[in-house]
């Protein structure tokens, strides 16, 4: 009996510690936004264009990622590309978004279940502090649609390491 409470307690803290190193060092994405797969958390020197990062779910947005299914409950964070960084211009036009000129993407009016989608983006040009983010994935809910985020909103930026 010693022995078999002995094999579960070990078991227990053994997985207590790799749930705890691996959520320090590692996220997994299971989500089409972006690339499926194992990533790996570094510390953010400098925000670039092209980089993946993960963000705390911004407060104007998350009522509704958790009320309409788009992330189960206990996600608390997002993993996204910086596509826009300060004095890059972010317009909206005809439902398209430009930055820098440029059409990045598709602003939908609607969610793959018919629901109206409202876009938080203001035209103009980013300021210091603020990153402008977008999922690679087709029905992305990223800053098309939540608007640029503050910098201080960024945790980790992150590299793929293995993808599924």
């Amino acid at each position: 009996m010693r022995r078999k409470i002995g094999i579960i307690a070990t078991s227990l803290l053994l997985y207590l510690f790799v749930k705890e190193l691996s959520s320090r060092y590692f996220v997994l994405n299971l989500s089409p936004s972006m690339e499926k797969g194992i990533y790996l958390l570094k510390e953010i020197d400098e925000l670039k264009k092209g980089d993946v990062v993960v963000l705390n779910i911004p407060l104007n947005i998350k009522e509704t990622l958790y009320s309409r299914g788009y992330l189960p409950k206990n996600i608390k964070t997002l993993l996204k590309e910086v596509v826009a960084v300060e004095g890059d211009c972010v317009e909206v036009v005809h439902n398209k978004i430009y930055i820098n000129g440029e059409i990045k993407g598709d602003i939908a009016e609607v969610d793959p279940k018919g629901r109206e989608l409202i876009s938080f983006v203001k035209n103009g040009v980013l300021k210091s502090d603020e990153v402008f983010l977008l999922g690679r994935g087709k029905n992305s809910f990223d800053s098309r649609y939540f608007g640029a985020v503050e910098k201080s909103e960024i945790l980790k930026k992150t590299i793929l390491i293995k993808e599924f």
